[in-house]
């Protein structure tokens, strides 16, 4: 669990924001639900370094995480579910992936990532000399 704290241009008033078991809740203040869903919005791209977008569908947050797992593969997540992944070959020097069925998640969005990884942006497990 950690804590954030946000403070009103005031500089007085102060709201917590909590991160607990990767759901981020606002825990201390008092806030309209819009603004309190933008700080937290910012809150998670700031913070949360495997994330590399959010976005919403049907009014609900969809964070996207992709973390680096041994042997050049990167795991794809959204909202905690796996939806894919991305392997990097070292022999061909090239990026595949995968997406599994009925995924909200595009092509274009996946390449995104595979170019945020290759810019270092993303975490790369290096040390998984084959």
């Amino acid at each position: 669990m950690k804590d954030y704290h946000l403070y009103n241009k005031n500089g007085l008033a102060f709201y917590v924001f909590r991160k607990s078991r990767g759901v981020w809740q606002l825990a201390f203040g008092v806030l309209a639900d819009d603004i309190k869903e933008a700080c937290i919005d910012a809150l998670i791209l700031r913070f949360d370094t495997d994330v590399p977008e959010l976005f919403y569908h049907h009014g609900k947050r969809q964070v996207v995480e992709v973390r680096a797992k041994k042997y050049s593969l990167w795991h794809i997540y959204l909202n905690n579910a796996y939806v894919g992944s991305i392997q990097y070959y070292t022999f061909t020097k090239q990026f595949n992936y995968h997406l599994e069925d009925n995924c909200l998640l595009t092509d274009d969005q996946v390449q995104k990532y595979i170019v945020l990884i290759q810019r270092g942006e993303l975490k790369w497990i290096k040390d998984d000399i084959r």
